[in-house]
């Protein structure tokens, strides 16, 4: 009831933002409860999720998805815990939260990209236009007419070679004219440009924001 009135007051006011901050309580002292679980009545008047301190950004990406994303229950969301991973993070729409780390570059080239009027299409949708050829590497995509931006990330023990396999038809461009470019990203990525079919050496917790798009 306490929140339903404070969304309506906010939503009086222009751009209101309810971030909710939690740290992972499946511990003793609080029960073994994730932490989704004990603040889903409010989820529907929030806008971000800010699940953050003894997260464990090691773990797998089912642990990603179920335990520290908010896209099971169609909510963003930032990292906080030494950071994150940024690279993971991406997989999931999430950046980490300043000041730990400074997000300004993704943002710039999310902002350069137009993400805001992209469709994200993660690894988990059965018709994402790109996959990659190892379980250990995940990819998500953000889709824009004629051109993607894609995240890749490694949950590999080592250095790895991955490969992405790309429905171009989906994308709407001609793979005859495309090149796969990684704009340089202060703290994230220096600037790379691939091939289609060239292999990606993917160093271990690390990855890359992959543009997709005619060849210049």
């Amino acid at each position: 009831t306490t929140m339903k009135r404070i969304r309506k007051v906010l939503d009086k006011r222009p751009d209101p933002f309810i971030d909710l901050h939690s740290a992972n309580q499946f511990n003793y002292n609080d029960g073994f409860v994730n932490s989704a679980f004990l603040y889903l009545e409010h989820f529907p008047y929030l806008d971000r999720l800010w699940f953050g301190e003894y997260f464990k950004y090691e773990n797998k990406p089912d642990y990603w998805m179920v335990e520290v994303s908010g896209l099971p229950y169609g909510l963003m969301g930032e990292m906080l815990q030494d950071g994150g991973n940024l690279y993971r993070g991406m997989i999931y729409g999430m950046t980490n939260r300043a000041p730990r780390n400074d997000p300004r570059p993704i943002w710039k080239i999310w902002d350069d990209f137009g993400i805001a009027e992209s469709r994200m299409l993660g690894y988990w949708v059965p018709y994402c236009p790109v996959k990659t050829d190892r379980d250990d590497v995940k990819a998500t995509v953000y889709q824009r007419q004629g051109k993607a931006l894609v995240s890749v990330a490694s949950w590999a023990d080592n250095i790895i070679n991955a490969k992405l396999t790309i429905d171009w038809e989906a994308l709407g461009i001609d793979s005859e004219s495309a090149e796969l470019y990684a704009p340089a990203i202060d703290g994230f990525q220096p600037e790379k440009t691939w091939k289609p079919d060239d292999t990606i050496a993917i160093s271990k917790g690390k990855g890359y924001l992959i543009i997709i798009r005619k060849n210049k």
